[in-house]
């Protein structure tokens, strides 16, 4: 007798979702860059999550900072990404990394004090006290690297 194929998870529920910011010490810091690493944790049953969550910069005014993610490098409109499943007390992560230094001939910075993933309709948000620099005239960029699952402690 043939074993029927596992029922598909169910999409995360931000409810059931931590979201934290870890600059890991300075790692990210330098060369006029800067970022942090991102991380999701799961406190309700195993389920699903999109691989890019869309992430927006806010300030100190609760107002969405012109700053937008880059497009991923190589296929276009972009490689395919796989949903990450994200199983109960685990977590997943991704690295935010942008321009923290006036590196452009004719440089603008934005303030930001908060980012905030977006996970369906809802959203998850951190405190992020960051200046991110681009060149007048275009928009300020971020780079976001996809979510990947990352071992954890099993919830009990």
């Amino acid at each position: 007798m043939l074993a029927a194929p596992p029922l598909p998870l169910p999409p995360c529920r931000v409810a059931r979702l931590q979201v934290s910011l870890d600059g890991r010490g300075g790692d990210f810091n330098g060369m006029s860059h800067s970022g942090t690493k991102l991380s999701i944790r799961n406190i309700g049953p195993d389920c699903m999550l999109v691989a890019l969550p869309t992430i927006q910069l806010g300030d100190a005014r609760n107002r969405i900072v012109p700053a937008v993610r880059q497009a991923p490098r190589g296929m276009h409109p972009g490689p395919v990404m796989v949903p990450v499943r994200l199983a109960a007390g685990h977590r997943a992560a991704a690295e935010i990394r942008w321009v923290s230094g006036p590196v452009f001939p004719h440089s603008r910075s934005v303030h930001a004090t908060r980012i905030t993933v977006k996970i369906g309709t809802r959203t998850l948000t951190a405190a992020l006290p960051a200046t991110l620099y681009g060149a007048v005239g275009k928009p300020t960029t971020f780079e976001q690297t996809p979510l990947h699952a990352i071992e954890g402690v099993a919830a009990g």
